[in-house]
């Protein structure tokens, strides 16, 4: 599957190509794999981080149906995966004020 990600509110883009074919798959993947924990000390320092094959490309306009998805990947409270109409977030993420 391959998903168009936009990283640090337009910080860098890129296209995963996930090493799933099924979105079952991938969400079942997600929802246990991408914790706060993982995201915030992993993901937020090398977004490669994460099982797939990475490729940078500049921000152009795009094709949706040249994707599976969406996600945006930042810091656990604001990534999020979207396929479809329904948007997975990081479960137990919360936003920590000081």
């Amino acid at each position: 599957m391959r998903i168009r990600v936009e990283e640090e509110y337009g910080w860098k883009y890129w296209i995963w190509t996930t090493p799933f074919e099924e979105e079952w798959e991938l969400v079942d993947w997600w929802k246990s794999h991408m914790t706060p924990e993982f995201v915030d000390e992993f993901v937020f320092y090398d977004i490669t981080e994460i099982e797939g094959e990475w490729e940078e490309v500049e921000y152009t306009a795009y094709d949706e149906d040249e994707f599976e998805g969406a996600a945006h990947i930042h810091e656990s409270h604001d990534t999020y995966l979207v396929i479809g109409n329904e948007k997975y977030e990081i479960e137990g993420a919360e936003l920590d004020i000081q």
